[in-house]
């Protein structure tokens, strides 16, 4: 190990003493693991001083199980994805919501309706489970997870508005 005085000294700081060569130094740096004032180092002085004294780092934090934010955003994501993939919510969208589609016969109508409530209510339901994965995480959560909840709750937000719009353009059976 080496002690010399750029191990124990932080960037922009001077020396700690002006020993002689063969003398050691009593004083510990503010970076050592025995130095007792603590309280003024900053995180990322803590971070380079425990990798300077070779401490091993932190474990990766176990999974929380059944109920965790890792396992919600799964869940949010696996819901949302029937509805990304399939694109009858855009043609419906497209033909009711863009355009004067005209009549359609009381089957139709209801075919249409049952197709935007579901990809609606699965829209829905994602965001509600993606929201729960972003309360129920905290500093510990994976950042896997944190991404997939939001991007799930923001997608999911954007389908539910647009099952909505759909839904109240779909014309009356005629």
């Amino acid at each position: 190990m080496s002690t010399s005085k750029e191990d124990t000294s932080t960037p922009g700081e001077a020396p700690a003493s002006a020993a002689a060569p063969g003398e050691a130094s009593t004083s510990a740096s503010p970076t050592s693991p025995t130095s007792s004032d603590t309280s003024d180092t900053s995180a990322a002085s803590d971070a380079s001083g425990a990798f300077v004294s070779g401490a091993p780092l932190s474990p990766v934090p176990a999974l929380g199980g059944v109920f965790s934010a890792e396992s919600f955003s799964g869940l949010g994501l696996l819901l949302l994805g029937p509805v990304i993939v399939n694109s009858r919510l855009f043609t419906l969208f497209a033909w009711f919501g863009l355009t004067d589609a005209g009549t359609a016969t009381a089957e139709e109508v209801a075919l249409f309706n049952a197709e935007i409530t579901v990809a609606g209510g699965l829209s829905a339901l994602a965001v509600l489970v993606g929201a729960l994965s972003l309360f129920l995480g905290n500093a510990r959560t994976r950042a896997w997870a944190r991404w997939g909840a939001s991007a799930t709750v923001l997608a999911g937000t954007v389908f539910v508005i647009l099952a909505v719009v759909t839904l109240v353009s779909v014309p009356a059976a005629g």
